[in-house]
Order: C-alpha cells, then sequence, then structure tokens
C-alpha cells in the first residue's frame, strides 16, 4: 500500500509538471529575471529559443510594492545560455499569448544554474496589433457609417424613385426600338430609291454623254466667237457714245431740241395750235364740212367757203 501511494504521488507530481509545461525526466538550470511589469506573463507560460520551447515559467513573485517582478523559469540544461543573453517578454503568436523569448548574447561565459538573466519587454507586437485594431475599428465605422447610407438609400421612397427611373427607362429603350426600326425601313427605302437612280444614269450615261459633249462644242464656238462679239459690242459701245456726244454739243434734230429752248416752245405752240383747232373741228363740224341739196351752186359756195376757212387757218 506505501508503495502504491508513492507512485500515485509521483504520479501526481509528474502530470501536474507535465501540465506545467516541464519534464521532470530531464535535467534543467534555473534562473531569474526581473521586470518592471508581468505584461500578462503566466507561470508555466513558454520559453522560448528560435521560437523552440525550451523550458518554462515557473513562478512569478512581486516582493515589496516599489520592487521589480520576479519571474523564476527553468531551461533545459542541454541549452547553455551566454550571460549577456536577454529574457524578453513577448507575444508568442499574432492569436495572443504570451512567452519569453530568449535573445541569445555573444559572451564567452555562460549561465550557470540559479543566475539571474536580464529582462526585457518587447511592444513591438502588441503596438502593431492595436494598431491593426485601430485601423479595423476605423474599418468597421466607416463600414457602419457606409451601411447607414445604403439604408437610407434603399428607403421606400428611394426605390420607388428607382423603380420609377428604371421603368422611364426600360421605355426610352423600347422607343429606341422603334426608332431603330423605322430608320432600317427608311435606310431600306432610301436605298432601294439609290439603286433606282443608278439604272437610270447608267441608262441615260450615253443622252448625258452628247450633252456633255454639245455643251463642249458651245463653249468651243462661244471661245472662238467672243473676240468678233466683243470687237462688235465695243464698237456699238463707241457708236452710242458718239450719238450722246452730238446730241449734247447740239447737232442734229435731237440735239437742238434738247438745247435749243425756241424750237422746244415752237413745237409745244403748235401742239397747243393743234388741240385747239381739233377742239373747234368737234365743236363746230359745219364750219368745216357742208353739204348741200341743191346741186352745183352750193358746191361752188362751199368750195369758196373751204378755201376761206382755209386762207384763215393758214393767217392763225
Amino acid at each position: 500500500m506505501g508503495v502504491f501511494g508513492i507512485l500515485i504521488l509521483a504520479a501526481a507530481y509528474w502530470g501536474i509538471n507535465f501540465l506545467k509545461g516541464m519534464d521532470i525526466l530531464s535535467s534543467t538550470d534555473t534562473f531569474y529575471a526581473h521586470y518592471e511589469q508581468s505584461n500578462n506573463i503566466e507561470v508555466s507560460s513558454p520559453v522560448l529559443l528560435r521560437g523552440i520551447k525550451i523550458g518554462a515559467v515557473t513562478a512569478i513573485e512581486v516582493g515589496d510594492v516599489h520592487q521589480p517582478i520576479t519571474v523564476t523559469m527553468k531551461v533545459q540544461s542541454k541549452y547553455r545560455l551566454p550571460s549577456n543573453s536577454v529574457a524578453q517578454i513577448g507575444d508568442k503568436s499574432m492569436l495572443g499569448g504570451k512567452a519569453i523569448i530568449i535573445q541569445v548574447g555573444d559572451a564567452s561565459s555562460l549561465l550557470q544554474d540559479g543566475d539571474t538573466i536580464a529582462g526585457s519587454i518587447d511592444n513591438n507586437m502588441t503596438e502593431q496589433i492595436n494598431e491593426v485594431k485601430d485601423k479595423l475599428t476605423g474599418a468597421l465605422d466607416r463600414l457602419s457609417v457606409t451601411l447607414d447610407g445604403v439604408n437610407k438609400l434603399l428607403s421606400d421612397e428611394n426605390i420607388s424613385s428607382i423603380s420609377s427611373t428604371i421603368n422611364h427607362i426600360n421605355r426610352a429603350g423600347r422607343n429606341a426600338d422603334l426608332a431603330i426600326s423605322d430608320l432600317r425601313v427608311k435606310l431600306g427605302t432610301i436605298t432601294d430609291d439609290l439603286t433606282a437612280l443608278t439604272g437610270e444614269l447608267n441608262r441615260t450615261a450615253p443622252q448625258l454623254g452628247r450633252t456633255i459633249d454639245n455643251m463642249a462644242t458651245v463653249s468651243d464656238t462661244l471661245r472662238s466667237s467672243l473676240p468678233d462679239l466683243m470687237a462688235s459690242i465695243n464698237k456699238t459701245v463707241d457708236d452710242v457714245n458718239i450719238t450722246v456726244e452730238t446730241i449734247r454739243e447740239g447737232n442734229g434734230t435731237i440735239g437742238k431740241l434738247m438745247s435749243d429752248g425756241r424750237m422746244y416752245d415752237n413745237l409745244n405752240k403748235s401742239s397747243a395750235s393743234l388741240n385747239s383747232l381739233l377742239v373747234d373741228i368737234k365743236e363746230n363740224p359745219k364750219r368745216y364740212v357742208h353739204i348741200s341739196v341743191f346741186g352745183r351752186s352750193d358746191k361752188e359756195k362751199k368750195k369758196k367757203k373751204n378755201n376761206t376757212d382755209t386762207q384763215a387757218i393758214t393767217a392763225e
């Protein structure tokens, strides 16, 4: 019973130490490190060397309130550490958890069992995590604002407006399709008309050719006869200039009429006398025309009367 109890106690001791991360079957060296704060380090936290666990924290003690924290760790004896090595408290991984990370020094002397190793705290990982956390917090805040905007955008009024806009776009698309169909029909008609016009032009091409030849012949004729025509026009213009100059100088009948005032006055007087005579003839035709019913004697009297009137008119 006693041997069985001893075995039970030994198994319990070994199991507890195994759970704490310590291997009681291998020899270990005990080291101490002092820190201003524990930075969430715990008993059984691993001691790491280049990512490999070489020991564990066995105790964390604080003396007076003004004294630093003392951390006791056990490291496998096969890992001989230089005396200027540093036990740094840092993050075990990005997921969290603390560990003591051994920063191996370059001294020739080695740490012995029970020695104190220099301690430090690595806040780089914490700062990075805090920075990432701050960025995530900012992103979440912006996402929340965006979601609020989306919720406002997806309100019943906006959804109704969007639906109405989509309906307008659909109607515009249908109208565009109808316009395109109508345009296709018109383009087909225009194409047929152009085809017919092309055929007509092909049929009338000989006539157009003859017309163009005739126009070329007329143009050649005009070009050849143009000097004679211009000479004739120039001669006519010269004759007109001579005639106008003659009239301006008072030569000829028209010139005298335009330059001699007496001739103009005589013509006016003659015209006035002729008008008076015509008026008198119209009003007193018997004075100038006589009809006799008694034969020759009346004719002789009429003849004498006419001679007398003629002489009077001449005198006037």
